[in-house]
Order: structure tokens, then sequence, then C-alpha cells
């Protein structure tokens, strides 16, 4: 009977499991509400409200197939609860990787992951909200496997492999929470040398043979559909060691720590500041311990220690390997939030009852990172303010545009929309709360088209919002309409000469493109 299997599930349910699951309910309500309850799209949002999410162009060949359980259409409350648990059931996958037994650790790590930046990132694309943060649970289910006394490594193989499928940048994910789990054997359960390089070792060809799978199955999926990967942050040149710039990557790298976590081109903030002091105590209470034990005295051990600290780098910043000139926007930032997990970790671990000073630590930590969640809360919900707002300025420039168009003779019997540049402070796609949110302007949501990925903006917002039914025009037509007399001498948005009918097409200046 089914509550017999419930209450049999249940009863394999640790409570630091079920504290840290409802932590991550409740703080994800708080830092999110604002954005699942009202709707606040974003450029993509306007263009992908209902769309199939084939992106098997781009290499997210199992997007659709976990976007569609929620159906295709961008859904603010359904889409942004689906992220909240599924971001709410990774923390417990990770509580289980770092065997959490006391329940404020675990109320932390749920709290603290459900309000990284990159999660109010991941809700600003709502329309493929659910799908990452499906991406996000696979990636801790496959380090889960891969970390636990007896290792499945066939099963981390095909989370790896679809969560890679869903978003390329959750494989950092994985590969941090590897790292913690190792660092953590060797400083607190002290695992002998062989036995750290045996599993390390299984580990590294588990999430190359992950990755393989995921590249095999795209290249066969290409191959059926006759389709080619898109020249879009490095995707179509992943497999090509021409690209390989090693000094480029380690550039990329350096600067998207610092960016993160401590970007102060706006002045020093108080996530500047925690991220600061968490980072010093960390660390010290981290060469305390191995002072205090001596585990320096093992040199292999200490030895391997060091290797694995310095992986963290660049295993968060793992997708800079693949392209030197990588936009490492916030979106992809997930793996970073793990840096926060070796100092939740601290309660558990190195506060220690016994220890003089233990109490000291223990508020010290819980003091922290509840204002790390508090200040995290904040930057979300003036993000979603800040969207608000755009979105608002936005539909009222879309609709001096749609009545322009209106008033142009012979605007009624065309068919197709050229855009010709963009409006004026629309550039923009991340805004610097620091550190920069990414899905989000202090600009117009009107972008310029997009002919890599095929969008055009303000085209898809006049058939949404204005009842038009535009195709864009783009390619060769494009230029060459550009090139047209009359259209050169058209004025800039909103001069009264802006919009312009020339043959089946409106064509509507906005801002500057290819008249040179």
């Amino acid at each position: 009977m089914p509550e017999k299997m419930l209450k049999k599930v249940n009863s394999h349910i640790l409570p630091a499991w079920k504290i840290c699951f409802f932590s991550a309910i409740l703080v994800g309500m708080l830092a999110h509400l604002y954005k699942i309850t009202n709707w606040l799209p974003n450029w993509d949002s306007l263009v992908f409200r209902y769309d199939s999410q084939n992106m098997l162009a781009l290499g997210r060949w199992f997007l659709p197939v976990v976007c569609s359980f929620s159906s295709f259409y961008d859904l603010p409350f359904l889409n942004g609860i689906i992220a909240i648990v599924f971001h709410a059931l990774s923390a417990v996958c990770i509580c289980k990787i770092l065997n959490v037994e006391k329940k404020l650790t675990a109320f932390l790590i749920g709290a603290v992951i459900v309000c990284f930046p990159t999660v109010t990132s991941v809700m600003m694309y709502n329309y493929v909200a659910d799908g990452y943060s499906i991406a996000f649970f696979f990636s801790t289910l496959a380090a889960l496997f891969m970390t636990s006394e007896k290792p499945r490594y066939i099963l981390s193989v095909l989370l790896i492999a679809l969560s890679t499928g869903i978003y390329q940048a959750y494989i950092t994910v994985t590969i941090m929470l590897v790292l913690l789990k190792l660092i953590d054997k060797i400083i607190y359960e002290k695992t002998p040398f062989k036995l750290i390089l045996k599993r390390s070792l299984f580990m590294i060809l588990t999430g190359i043979a992950g990755m393989a799978v995921y590249a095999v199955i795209l290249k066969v999926l290409l191959g059926i559909f006759s389709a080619e990967l898109l020249d879009y942050q490095g995707i179509n040149s992943t497999a090509s060691l021409s690209s390989f710039d090693l000094p480029g990557s380690l550039y990329v790298i350096k600067e998207t720590f610092i960016n993160c976590f401590f970007d102060i081109s706006e002045g020093i903030s108080l996530y500047v500041i925690l991220n600061a002091f968490v980072v010093v105590f960390t660390l010290a209470h981290y060469i305390k311990y191995i002072v205090k034990n001596e585990l320096y005295k093992k040199f292999t051990n200490i030895f391997t220690l060091i290797v694995f600290s310095v992986m963290l780098l660049f295993g968060a910043g793992a997708l800079a390997f693949v392209n030197a000139g990588i936009d490492y926007h916030n979106l992809m930032l997930m793996g970073y939030s793990v840096f926060y997990l070796f100092f939740l970790i601290l309660y558990e671990r190195g506060a220690d009852e016994k220890e003089k000073h233990s109490k000291v630590k223990c508020w010290i930590i819980f003091l922290t990172a509840t204002v790390i969640i508090a200040n995290q809360v904040v930057i979300s919900n003036v993000s979603y303010h800040k969207a608000q707002i755009a979105y608002e300025k936005s539909y009222g420039a879309l609709i001096r545009i749609a009545d322009r168009i209106e008033q142009t003779p012979e605007a009624e019997e065309c068919d197709k929309i050229l855009v010709i540049g963009a409006l004026e402070n629309s550039d923009k796609y991340s805004v610097n709360l620091t550190p920069d949110i990414t899905g989000i302007t202090d600009g117009y949501i009107i972008r310029a088209d997009d002919e890599t990925v095929g969008q055009s903006v303000l085209c898809s917002a006049l058939n949404d919002y204005c009842e038009k039914d535009y195709d864009f025009v783009s390619g060769e037509e494009k230029k060459k309409l550009i090139q047209n007399e009359d259209v050169k001498t058209m004025g800039k948005w909103p001069s009264k000469d802006c919009v312009a009918v020339i043959e089946d097409t409106v064509v509507i200046k906005l801002g500057s493109e290819g008249e040179d």
C-alpha cells in the first residue's frame, strides 16, 4: 500500500535531511517568492514564452525532455517551485555526501544553497529554471554516488551525461563536490594516501566516461537531425585542441573567482566583506587543525591536500579550459557555491564540543552564515525589483513602437519586420549588485536581434503583446535591406522617420548596425 511504502521511505530519511530540505524551501520562498508570484521576464523570456527548448545546437540535448514535464510555457510559479524543490533535494544530497548529522549544519547548507546568487540568475531564465535545477540535482547525485562508501560509478556516469546534456556548466558542481569530499576525508577522516589515490583515479575515469557518453549521444543526435553546433560560447569548437589557450584560461579562472566573491568595482559591499571573512576564517581553522593534529608529518597526504586545494579553483572554472574566450557569467557559477560548504562544515567537523573556545567558533560560524543568507535573500529581492522596473520601462517603449508602426502608411499589409540596432541602454545582461546577477538589466529588455541563436526580442514582443504576426528578417536579406539607400537615410528611435515600409517589410531603426 502507498502509505506503508511512504512510511518505510520516511524511516530512512534522517532528521538532518528533513531540516535541510525544509530550510531550503523556507529560505527559497523568502528569496524567490517575488519572482515566482510575478511575471518578470527578461529578453529571453519574451522570445521563449512558449518554446520546445530544442537546444541541440547548443549541446543541450536532454533539456527539452526535462522541461516537457512542466509544459514548454514560461510559468513563473510552477517552474519556480520546481526549481526550489530540486535545489532543496540537491542540498540534501550534499548533506549525505558530507555525512552531516547536526541539524543546524543541515539547516545552513540548505539555506545557503537555495539563495546562492546563481539560483537568482536561474530564476530569471524561468522558462528553463526547472530543467537547470534538475541538472543541478543530477550533478550532486552523481557526486553522491561517486563518493559513497560503495561507489556506483555507472550511475554517476549516466547522471553526469544527463546533467551536462541539460546545461554543461553543472559539471563544475560534480567536480567541486568530489574535491570537497576528498579534502574532507584527508583532513578529518585521515584516510590513507593509497585509498585516496585509488578513489581519485576511479572518480577521474568516471568523469571522463560521463563526458564521453554525453559527447557520443550529442554526436549521434546531431547526425540524426542533420544539425550543427552553433558558434556560441565556444560550443562548436569544444573538441578542437586548436582553441586551447592555457594562459588565457588561467586568466579567465582568476578573474571569474575574484568577480564572483571579491568584486569591489562598485565599492566595498557587505557581500565582499563576508566572503573575505569566510576565506580568512576557514583557512585559519584548517591550517590550525592540520598543525594541531600533525597532519603535515604525512608528506603524501599533505601534498595531496595541497594539490586538491589548488584544483578547487580549476574545478570551479573548468569550462574556461574549453574556451579561453568564454563569457563566464553568473548563470554558470553554481560550482562556486561549494566554497561556502568548507566554512559551513566547520560547525560539524572543526567545532568539537570538547575543544577550548568551541562555543565561540560555533557562534561565529552560525552568525556569519545567517548574515550571508540574509544578505543573499536581499540581493535576490533587489534583483527582482530591478527586473520589474526594467520590464515596465520596456513595456512602455514597446507600446510606443507599436503605435509608431501602426501610424506608418501601408504597415498593416506587411508580414515581416526588420529591426536595426537596439534601444540605447539595452546591451547589458547583468546588473551589478556584487556579484553581477545575469539575466537582469537596469536598462531595456528589448535587445538587438541575435542571429546566432535565431531570435528577435522586439518581433516576439510585438507578436505576443500587440497581436502582430511578424516574421523577423535576418541573414542575407537583412544585409541587403540595410544597404538600401532609403534605410540608410532613416533616423534612429525616437525620431519621426525611424519607421518605414520597404517593399513588404516594416523597417524600424533603433540604433546603428552594419551601415559602414
